[in-house]
């Protein structure tokens, strides 16, 4: 026996038993079933009543509370033939708690020879505005999935493309320059470039870490050795980063003079004075 109808129920009770004397709405094997106008006259009466205590009461409405009535007296309508074949007793046989489960009883054969298959759903099957029953969702076709896909990729190779910073900017800027290097000057920026990232890391940069071609005098020694005729004698420039840290390029300087008949003409020499 369900239990009794809380108070103000009487109304949804009355409701319940309009909807069961439109067999066209819920009975699949009734003449009307398919009758797409007398279907939506139904539901029209339906609707009417429904104001009478929802006065803004529409067809959905009417359809929204019809599948939550007919969801419960499912959900309870399984549990009670699943303890009838487990062979209970009668006294162990469950018992609804619904308060509307025997008014929604006219259900039962609908709601079991199609395997608990609502009839509402395949009233919604139907290519008519008069169904009613639960949204089923249309079946997504694999093309259709594939192209979603696709467009999601898209939108995210253009998210990582826009997500460039400035640093991103920077250092294209950079590698675009240090290509139009000779590979000998590749070698010395490069090790310039790693130092500075070194010391930057360290926190030991300051606004005179780098000093770039400052010309350091270099002492010249006497010697009795003959001085070779060479097209040019390199002298180092220092880079200087820090105390610990230095790099060392070379520029040339003029050629020794060809006039030197001795020891004593080369040190009369500017470029070889001490």
């Amino acid at each position: 026996m369900a239990a009794t109808p809380p108070q103000g129920q009487d109304f949804w009770l009355d409701f319940i038993e309009c909807y069961k004397s439109f067999p066209s709405l819920w009975k699949i094997k009734s003449e009307g079933y398919k009758n797409r106008n007398l279907k939506a006259n139904c539901y029209k009466q339906l609707v009417e009543m429904l104001k009478k205590h929802i006065p803004t009461a529409t067809k959905d409405l009417v359809c929204k509370k019809i599948n939550a009535f007919r969801t419960s007296y499912r959900r309870e309508l399984k549990k009670v033939i699943k303890s009838e074949k487990s062979g209970a007793g009668s006294d162990d046989i469950y018992s609804p708690s619904l308060w509307y489960y025997d008014a929604l009883g006219f259900l039962r054969d609908q709601e079991t020879q199609e395997e608990g298959l609502c009839t509402m759903e395949l009233d919604e099957e139907e290519p008519s505005t008069s169904g009613c029953g639960p949204t089923i969702a249309p079946k997504k076709r694999k093309g259709d999935t594939e192209a979603r896909r696709n467009e999601l990729l898209e939108l995210a190779c253009e998210h990582l493309k826009n997500d460039e910073d400035e640093i991103d900017a920077l250092g294209k800027t950079w590698a675009q320059e240090f290509r139009k290097l000779s590979d000998e000057q590749q070698i010395f920026a490069r090790k310039a470039i790693n130092d500075i990232l070194f010391e930057g890391r360290l926190e030991t940069l300051h606004w005179n870490s780098v000093t770039i071609n400052k010309e350091d005098s270099v002492p010249s020694s006497r010697s009795s050795t003959p001085i070779p005729d060479t097209s040019a004698h390199q002298l180092p420039t220092v880079i200087t980063l820090n105390q610990n840290n230095s790099i060392f390029t070379f520029r040339s300087i003029p050629a020794a003079n060809n006039d030197h008949r001795s020891i004593s003409d080369l040190f009369q020499d500017p470029q070889f004075s001490v």
